[in-house]
């Protein structure tokens, strides 16, 4: 059997020393550009593989980040896995993920038998998660560094990133208000998911800006079933049965509790968008193949988690930043 390459190897053809390809594998940025170019080129001529308990053990790291993740599948948490997994990738960290039931367990137990045996570098934490004040504590216990994504509470004890939620929501407030709308709903997320707040709370400030009473909108929240468009549905029925007059457009937590409203919409014979509008949040895929095809706000949810790794693997970087990134409204068929 062929002997698999070492450092030396890869040294030799590149022309360079151990040292400096070990830099280059451990992702050491005091390395020209032209250097890194051919010692990659060696490491794939050579196949070379990285011993990955000898690269940890010579680091002090692991090279694992964590990451919790609920049970029922959603875009939104497989854009997330996107986007760490494929910084993982490109940081050379890998990804481990521990797997949650909303209402069923424990975070601090999920964290105490799962991952804080696994010794990750640091753990991302995502809604709603990342506002558990048990789990924060636990981990400041332990000294285990974490970055948030659109957390709510206690700004600045870590890192932490977020859509500009508000950006977007009052985009497409302008949009329904231009457009005629003037009875509005909102079916929103769950009370303790802080960017679900900050959404209901914007709509409701964008309405008052151009004119409209924020006490007129009809509000309902969805309970969590199995499927978040079914929870949509069932919340959507529940708000049109009771209105003494039916809204003209329903703005709703995410884009899968929109094609809940959409079905719940259909169901009592209303036609989208003629009897009502909708719109949704994140810029789903399922938006673009609802029909009509689904207004929704844009945010770059993997590019979140993409840069949520990134703090991790930079180091130096680790600190109470707060890093906020753009959304933007696209206008399709159900407005």
């Amino acid at each position: 059997m062929k002997k698999p390459a070492t450092l030396d190897d890869v040294a030799a053809i590149a022309g360079v020393s151990a040292k400096t390809v070990s830099r280059v594998v451990n992702r050491d940025g005091n390395v020209s550009a032209a250097t890194r170019e051919r010692i990659e080129a060696a490491i794939s001529e050579t196949g070379y593989q990285i011993n990955q308990a000898a690269r940890s053990l010579a680091a002090s790291r692991s090279f694992l980040i964590g990451a919790f993740m609920p049970h029922l599948s959603s875009f939104y948490f497989a854009e997330i896995f996107r986007g760490a997994a494929k910084a993982c990738r490109q940081y050379g960290y890998h990804l481990v993920v521990e797997e949650f039931d909303h209402g069923v367990d424990t975070m601090v137990d999920r964290y105490e038998q799962g991952l804080r045996s696994a010794r990750c570098d640091a753990l991302i934490l995502t809604p709603p998660v990342c506002d558990d004040e048990h789990l924060l504590d636990a981990l400041d216990r332990d000294g285990m560094p974490y970055v948030r994504i659109a957390p709510g509470k206690r700004p600045g004890v870590s890192p932490a990133l977020s859509a500009d939620d508000g950006q977007g929501v009052r985009q497409l407030v302008e949009h329904l208000w231009v457009s005629g709308r003037r009875r509005f709903a909102v079916v929103a997320g769950p009370a303790d998911h802080a960017a679900a707040m900050i959404r209901e709370r914007s709509f409701a400030e964008a309405l008052a800006e151009l004119g409209g009473d924020p006490s007129e909108i009809s509000l309902t929240r969805i309970e969590l079933h199995e499927s978040i468009s079914e929870s949509g549905r069932v919340a959507t029925l529940d708000l049109l049965r009771r209105a003494v007059m039916r809204p003209d457009a329903i703005f709703a937590f995410n884009d899968e509790v929109a094609i809940g409203a959409m079905a719940a919409a259909r169901e009592l014979g209303l036609s989208v968008p003629d009897d009502i509008a909708v719109a949704g949040f994140d810029d789903s895929y399922i938006a673009q193949l609802a029909w009509p095809p689904l207004t929704t706000i844009h945010q770059p949810i993997a590019d979140l988690a993409f840069q949520a790794v990134s703090v991790v693997a930079s180091g130096d970087r680790f600190d109470a930043s707060q890093i906020l990134l753009p959304t933007r409204l696209v206008v399709r068929g159900t407005t």
